[in-house]
């Protein structure tokens, strides 16, 4: 009997009351799915080797434990071996296990490995990265990625050929994900006798041939002469005419923008910041989950315990920017919200440029390059003296005045 492998297909099979029963995928021919009367699922392939009578049979692995891509990229590469005249039962698994590992797998296993190391955001980028610009690629045994096609790949994300869209940046950045990947599989999967089944990084093609693209860093701010519009028409973002036609999260998005404004938090730490995180005897916050995985203390200021005033409403919602739902932060804010505000503005602005505009007016009045770095949790590794340099809460407290009263001189 022949079906196609679904997961809910395989899920749903009926267990015989004795003896096996065999299924055919009608997908991939040779791959078949064993189920025992004790509820074993096992992936299965029979083909005749050159000079022999009778086909081998050769177990894949078991379902659900190995996927059904899985089984059927195994299947094809066993097939490949069977047609190579290599028996795949005589062989220590080498072969077989190289072309069972494939791209998702890794990606997989990496994350996996990565645990609490790597933040969500990061997870998602490369989840984008991997199904966006490498998504026909992510079943393929990575044995069979090349250089070439690596080359080719970065060209077309690069010049938006074929089905993508043109982005230099874009292209370099699935590059990277791709290459940390294969640094993993270099370092994770082994042979029988222990050597790394993966020596070789395709991506190097890239560095070999110095085609990674030039990328512009980016420089966004409020400048100072547009702070005073800006401030005005953010704080007028409630009463925009789409915003007062029924209630949103306008007013918490405006204390957002303007707690960002004079912190100089990414984007992430303001929103997930928590009522518990602030220390109003001591007038200071922290941030625990940073993205160096750096403690990140400052003290509020004036205008910050003016917006936490604003932001208490008698709730029991554990978060300072609160979300529409009981227990949630606000959202990023949307396209629709942001053109609102950029509109009010008279400016383009994003949360990152407002967190350079906090630490461009920094430079400019805190003298201490090591006070600076503490204020932006900035952490250089390579800076020896640095680690002998212990900043504490109240040596940010006149730098974080200075910072408010130049942004205020530009506002007023």
């Amino acid at each position: 009997m022949k079906i196609n492998f679904t997961r809910k297909a395989l899920d749903n099979i009926e267990i015989p009351s004795n003896g096996q029963v065999a299924y055919g995928d009608t997908q991939v021919k040779g791959l078949s799915l064993r189920v025992t009367h004790l509820g074993v699922k096992a992936f299965i392939v029979r083909k005749r080797l050159k000079g022999k009578k009778n086909a081998s049979y050769v177990t894949l692995g078991y379902y659900p434990s190995m996927t059904i891509p899985q089984a059927r990229t195994q299947a094809q590469g066993t097939f490949s071996n069977i047609d190579k005249g290599i028996d795949p039962n005589k062989v220590k698994g080498d072969l077989v296990s190289k072309q069972s590992i494939t791209l998702q797998q890794v990606f997989n296993d990496y994350i996996r490995s990565r645990g609490t190391k790597i933040e969500e955001s990061t997870v998602e980028n490369y989840r984008s990265a991997l199904n966006i610009y490498l998504g026909d690629w992510k079943h393929k045994p990575i044995a069979d990625i090349t250089r070439n096609m690596v080359e080719q790949r970065h060209r077309d994300i690069t010049y938006g050929l074929g089905k993508f869209k043109e982005s230099p940046t874009r292209a370099n950045t699935t590059m990277r994900v791709l290459r940390a990947l294969f640094n993993y599989a270099h370092g994770q999967y082994e042979d029988s006798k222990g050597e790394p089944l993966f020596i070789h990084n395709p991506v190097q093609r890239i560095s070999h041939n110095k085609s990674w693209n030039r990328e512009k860093v980016r420089q966004g701010l409020v400048n100072n002469y547009e702070l005073k519009q800006w401030y005005e028409g953010i704080m007028s973002l409630p009463e925009h005419e789409k915003n007062s036609v029924k209630k949103n999260s306008a007013e918490v998005v405006r204390d957002l923008f303007i707690f960002i404004l004079f912190t100089g938090l990414r984007r992430n730490e303001a929103l997930e910041l928590k009522w518990e995180d602030i220390d109003f005897r001591d007038n200071s916050f922290v941030i625990e989950d940073t993205k160096n995985h750096e403690t990140h203390a400052l003290p509020l200021t004036k205008t910050l315990l003016e917006i936490l005033d604003r932001r208490k409403d008698g709730s029991d919602n554990p978060y300072v920017f609160q979300g529409q739902k009981p227990n949630t932060h606000l959202s990023p804010p949307q396209k629709r919200q942001m053109a609102r505000a950029r509109d009010l503005a008279g400016c383009y602005f994003n949360l990152h440029d407002l967190r350079r505009t906090f630490e461009t007016t920094a430079s400019r009045v805190v003298f201490s390059t090591y006070n600076l770095k503490k204020l932006i949790n900035h952490k250089d590794p390579k800076d020896i003296t640095g680690r002998y340099i212990i900043i504490q809460l109240e040596d940010l407290r006149e730098p974080m005045n200075l910072i408010e009263a130049e942004l205020w001189s530009h506002i007023k």
